[in-house]
């Protein structure tokens, strides 16, 4: 039996995370999503956890995310995008809230993940998004202390 050397045992370590699992896993506008969450709620590790992931790959290619998501007024997640043309635009990268959750959802589901691990994956989408500019439905413009926004 080889004994493996201590890097190698640690980037066994980190692919077999359900952070390691969801970026192996993950695909297209989901896959983007969560990189950019990961790089957002774990700033440091994120990183090291793509090189780990992706060995032979260099720099990110295009396109990929620049921001994190808000949520406009209309109820559509959007955020900042860099183009393969280089280009940085804003668009709409989900329609509503339940399409955001119903996307990570499935990830969730196709990777097993525990009850645990769904709690810490859904925070990192959670704190993904940083803005909500839709109006709170419940508010009293006559009260001097209301909040404006949802969130």
């Amino acid at each position: 039996m080889v004994a493996l050397s201590r890097k190698a045992r640690l980037a066994i370590d980190l692919r077999d995370t359900w952070q390691g699992r969801a970026v192996a896993a993950a695909r297209g506008r989901t896959a983007m999503v969560l990189m950019s969450a990961l790089c957002h709620s774990y700033e440091e590790a994120a990183p090291i956890l793509y090189a780990l992931i992706f060995p032979n790959h260099g720099k990110v290619q295009a396109p990929y995310l620049e921001s994190c998501g808000r949520v406009a007024k209309n109820g559509t997640i959007t955020a900042k995008v860099r183009g393969r043309n280089g280009l940085l635009t804003e668009e709409v990268i989900y329609r509503s809230e339940i399409a955001l959750r119903d996307d990570f959802r499935k990830l969730a589901d196709q990777l097993k993940l525990s009850d645990a691990d769904r709690v810490e994956f859904f925070g990192a989408v959670k704190r993904w998004v940083v803005a909500d500019r839709r109006l709170d439905p419940t508010m009293d413009p006559k009260d001097p202390g209301a909040k404006r926004l949802v969130h």
